[in-house]
């Protein structure tokens, strides 16, 4: 035999021998290497991070949604927080309203709203020096049980002959007094 006929009959060997190895490595390869690799850890991981990413997103979704009502909530103070500075202002433009409170307030007693001014001169012709808080509009707030003693108290308080001028309002509560308007800049 020659060495080309060796060399051939030891391929055609190995072949014969090799078919069944690469059948059992094609049979037994991919769940050693799927094993080996732990595809089924990674496979695991990846379930698991796919739920932390749904959880993490509902998370964010809760957290905009948060933010979203506290920017609301903000924009409807700063509009309040506006209104009221502009409703000041308008106050600060009125004249005051001095209140004076005649009688104790107690339970069943009424209460009556009386404005109250002073004349510049007393009743017997004596100039004198008027306060400066009856140049702006008074209110009595009379505690009494009835009219009549309402109207006495408030003569008591204010008598005529000081130059007092008294008159009963029918509404009962704080009056508003007139707006005056801010010059033009």
């Amino acid at each position: 035999m020659s060495n080309t006929t060796l060399l051939l009959l030891t391929i055609a060997a190995m072949m014969l021998a090799a078919v069944p190895v690469a059948m059992m490595l094609k049979r037994f390869l991919p769940d050693f290497l799927h094993r080996s690799a732990g595809l089924d850890q990674l496979e695991n991981r990846i379930y698991v991070l796919h739920s932390e990413i749904h959880e993490l997103q509902d998370r964010v979704n809760g957290k905009v949604q948060r933010r979203n009502q506290v920017s609301a909530e903000k924009h409807r103070a700063e509009t309040e927080n506006r209104k009221m500075e502009r409703t000041i202002a308008e106050i600060a433009l009125q004249p005051p309203v001095f209140v004076h409170e005649v009688g104790d307030p107690q339970a069943g007693l009424s209460k009556f709203l009386v404005t109250v001014s002073q004349e510049k001169a007393s009743a017997g012709g004596d100039k004198s020096q008027v306060n400066p808080i009856w140049r702006c509009a008074n209110v009595a707030e009379v505690w009494a049980s009835g009219a009549e003693e309402a109207k006495q108290l408030v003569e008591v308080a204010f008598p005529f002959k000081m130059g007092f001028t008294k008159s009963f309002q029918r509404t009962q509560g704080r009056p508003t007094p007139r707006r005056i308007k801010a010059p033009a800049s």
